[in-house]
């Protein structure tokens, strides 16, 4: 199981020892923070919201490790048939973090319409692109980043209930880690750079953090 032939992604520089420590190093802090992290989350939830709001919680805390263990498992590992396999692993967990996120707010919601559109659009959007991702591996990558953020961003179609049911502490946490996610995309692409993956799964971090912190605090 390899890429296409001439896939662009056959055409980057191999990572130093430096590039790959640093970036092993963001995998496990991140894990770390979510190992102490999401106990935490599970625990107030479970004593203080109903079971709904606890099954969503535990579906978030699922898609976040999910995410950064393939994520840890595929970068980590040298070019080989199981890091193309991997790959496919890496790239879908993307997307059940995104619905995850988007499903740990939905029992926030007042309208029980809109909190059952929002989980159906995320993830049936998560689904179409972890089938492309799956089926057609190594293919449609860059349009891939692109759906990505607007899965990401598709919550404004509900952003008068959103608005209306969240603190505004978590709507502006929830915003600046969209932001943050955004940004981190330019470092994505810019290969040339030294230490882009690391800075780039640091960017991921920093904005899986703030989505956290609105969540948390929209718990609480």
């Amino acid at each position: 199981m390899t890429l296409p032939a001439n896939h662009y992604r056959t055409l980057k520089r191999d990572l130093s020892l430096a590039e790959l420590l640093a970036d092993g190093i963001v995998h496990a802090l991140a894990l770390l923070a979510g190992l102490i992290a999401f106990p935490l989350l599970l625990f107030h939830g479970l004593q203080n919201a109903g079971a709904g709001t606890f099954v969503a919680l535990t579906v978030y805390a699922a898609g976040f490790f999910l995410m950064w263990g393939f994520s840890l498992a595929y970068n980590m590992t040298p070019p080989s048939a199981l890091k193309w396999l991997l790959r496919r692993f890496d790239h879908s967990m993307i997307y059940v973090m995104i619905a995850g996120t988007y499903t740990a707010v939905i029992p926030h919601l007042d309208s029980p319409a809109w909190a059952w559109t929002l989980g159906a659009v995320v993830w049936t959007g998560a689904a179409l692109g972890i089938l492309v991702k799956v089926a057609l591996p190594g293919r449609y990558d860059r349009l891939a980043i692109l759906a990505y953020v607007m899965l990401g961003w598709v919550g404004v179609i509900a952003a008068g209930p959103v608005i209306a049911a969240l603190p505004t502490a978590s709507l502006w946490l929830l915003v600046a880690g969209g932001v943050t996610y955004v940004a981190g995309v330019g470092f994505y692409v810019w290969e040339r750079l030294q230490f882009q993956n690391a800075i780039w799964h640091l960017f991921v971090a920093i904005a899986a953090g703030l989505h956290f912190a609105a969540i948390a605090v929209a718990v609480a």
